[in-house]
């Protein structure tokens, strides 16, 4: 295929018509084609409108083919490709930074038991991924993974928590992630914010819950 002339016929068609050729060229192409090709733009874009129980259906379904198996791709390391990240598990990373961003929509809206509900499920799915479950695969896998600022994520899902749940409904959502925040050196400062965000019958029953299970809430 001669690259000039094929650009020079481009150049004269409508827009139309190069739309259309780029939605064909997008749905030829794998995720990692698509990430260097719009990647770009997908950052910039503004997060999409997301009502609470289509998002939630469609994070359910997120979390049935993430169990299934249908991004865990498994591969021989070695060496020479120890470094090598599956597009699938590539993939999922992307579409879990999304997710998280969505469910924070929820709770700036007000939609705070969608929101928990949708925050629930990932975060499940975020501590069996670091468990070592078969939901993806690399040589090394963790949080650090997950696209966007994670810290907002928790925030969202604490505020949305506080909103709604019992003070042993808050303290047992929270406990996870304050777990999770001591073994990552507190990097999300989980409990701080957590303690600032909840009122004073769930804040006390978290702490109980921390001192009960001796988990350490900071450096």
């Amino acid at each position: 295929m001669d690259e000039t002339r094929l650009f020079q016929h481009l150049s004269a068609q409508d827009a139309a018509t190069l739309l259309e050729r780029l939605r064909w060229a997008y749905a030829e192409m794998n995720y990692d084609q698509r990430r260097t090709v719009f990647g770009d733009i997908a950052r910039v874009l503004p997060p999409a409108f997301a009502d609470g129980e289509d998002l939630l259906s469609q994070i359910e379904d997120f979390r049935r083919d993430s169990l299934a198996g249908d991004y865990y791709v498994p591969f021989m390391i070695n060496s020479k490709n120890w470094r090598h990240i599956p597009e699938e598990t590539d993939e999922w990373f992307a579409r879990l930074g999304d997710f998280l961003q969505a469910s924070a929509q929820l709770t700036t809206r007000g939609e705070h038991r969608h929101a928990v509900a949708c925050f629930g499920i990932l975060y499940e799915l975020i501590a069996q991924m670091e468990n070592g479950d078969e939901i993806v695969f690399a040589d090394e896998l963790g949080s650090w993974m997950i696209p966007g600022d994670e810290k907002q994520a928790i925030i969202a899902y604490l505020n949305s928590l506080a909103a709604v749940a019992s003070p042993e409904e808050f303290a047992a959502a929270a406990l996870p992630l304050v777990k999770r925040d001591s073994w990552e050196s507190f990097h999300n400062q989980v409990y701080a914010t957590a303690m600032q965000i909840a009122d004073d019958a769930q804040r006390a029953c978290l702490e109980a819950e921390v001192v009960r299970v001796k988990v350490r809430t900071g450096p």
